[in-house]
């Protein structure tokens, strides 16, 4: 059973394989995915979603993933079936053939294998095949977080009141611990208040 992973891309800022990758993407989508993806259509939406799913991936991921996709194309040239061709320009029966070989060699059949899932996961993404598989994860998660909290229903209360707790205490209204730094002995009087200076009252020696 494929997982319905979510991912959240912006459609408008999803990065676009270049177009020797995207057809390859195309051809190879055509060979794995179950055919209703023909039938129907789907495969433009299959690609979009595939592009989706780029866009989560880490620059160098992303680009080693469209330079795998270039490689299995231009690959095909050396399959003798083939007969030099690429594999965007293979018949169905040829095509499956060399990706049915691609899957049996070794560390090849490995990256092989990933795009295929990858691939695939986007098709079974697609709405309107979960309809038509009678997919329909929304009762399943509401039915799991209900027994959740009856289950840990007071832990999971205690525990956010915890929060909310530490979050009231650390809140505003504490003194900072200097604030404005002010003198070190703020209103402190005189050493000898009172006394007058030394010279006060003193005549000056002219007016002796």
């Amino acid at each position: 059973m494929v997982e319905n992973v979510l991912v959240t891309v912006d459609l408008a800022r999803s990065p676009r394989l270049s177009a020797p990758a995207r057809a390859a993407a195309r051809r190879f989508a055509e060979v794995v995915c179950p055919p209703g993806m023909l039938a129907h259509h789907r495969t433009d939406r299959v690609l979009a979603e595939f592009e989706q799913v780029l866009g989560a991936l880490a620059p160098a991921a992303r680009k080693g993933l469209a330079a795998a996709l270039v490689a299995l194309d231009q690959g095909a040239r050396l399959y003798p079936r083939s007969r030099g061709r690429r594999f965007t320009r293979l018949d169905d029966q040829a095509a499956e053939a060399y990706v049915r070989a691609l899957l049996s060699r070794g560390l090849l059949a490995e990256l092989v294998q990933r795009i295929k899932g990858l691939v695939v996961m986007c098709y079974y993404q697609l709405p309107v095949v979960q309809r038509e598989i009678g997919y329909d994860p929304a009762p399943y998660i509401a039915a799991v977080s209900r027994r959740r909290l009856e289950s840990y229903g007071p832990q999971i209360r205690a525990g956010e009141a915890g929060v909310t707790g530490l979050a009231a205490n650390a809140g505003p209204g504490q003194p900072d611990a200097n604030p404005g730094q002010p003198d070190a002995n703020p209103g402190q009087p005189d050493a000898n208040p009172g006394e007058p200076d030394a010279d006060s009252g003193q005549p000056d020696a002219g007016q002796r």
